[in-house]
């Protein structure tokens, strides 16, 4: 699992392969999680992902089953994509020391460990950055990165002009959070649609 990234290094020491960062692919955070179980409606949520230039790559539909069979103290989510496919996503609550509160941590489908986030992409594609679907799981099992990870957002160049700004790091980029709407027709009025992505988020 871990292997993912084809880590290889050049004689100066640099980075040099597969690199994709876990802040450039969909996330599906704990706190989402938890105001679909959260809701007394019991109703699914549609989550989508825009990138920048406000083009829709991501879109699933959440619902909460509530106990498992198996696992009677926690929860669990049924994620449904544009294509179909369906994973169920363990949730389990985490005591916190304060006030009798607690948090919603995510179970890794891959290696089970407990995370505040998954993520639905890993490295893969023609380009050492690209990245492909996968299945939600949890950064190390997607083989991402950190954005600052290896000291990567600190500024090097070789340019005379540039060079008084050597050293200085740039700041960290934010995740890829989703946008939230409680139904389909919700998103269709605020999300500018193509007639494609209109048709796949419909059956969800």
């Amino acid at each position: 699992m871990y292997g993912r990234t084809y880590a290889r290094y050049r004689s100066g020491g640099r980075f040099f392969g597969r690199r994709v960062n876990c802040e450039r692919v969909p996330m599906l955070p704990a706190l989402v999680v938890r105001e679909v179980l959260d809701d007394p409606r019991k109703i699914p949520y549609l989550l989508v992902w825009k990138n920048d230039d406000e083009e829709i790559k991501e879109a699933v539909r959440i619902i909460g089953l509530g106990p498992t069979t198996y696992l009677p103290t926690s929860d669990s989510v049924e994620i449904k994509r544009t294509d179909g496919s369906v994973v169920h996503i363990r949730t389990i609550k985490w005591s916190l020391p304060r006030n009798g509160g607690y948090a919603i941590l995510l179970a890794c489908p891959y290696c089970c460990s407990l995370h505040r986030a998954l993520y639905g992409w890993e490295p893969g594609g023609p380009y050492t950055t690209s990245a492909q679907r996968c299945g939600w799981q949890c950064r190390r099992c997607a083989g991402l990165r950190y954005a600052s990870e290896g000291s990567a957002l600190i500024l090097r160049s070789r340019c005379a002009m540039l060079r008084p700004l050597s050293g200085l790091s740039s700041p960290r980029p934010e995740p890829w959070y989703p946008y939230i709407f409680s139904s389909p027709e919700h998103a269709a009025r605020l999300c500018t649609f193509n007639v494609i992505q209109r048709s796949a988020v419909k059956q969800l």
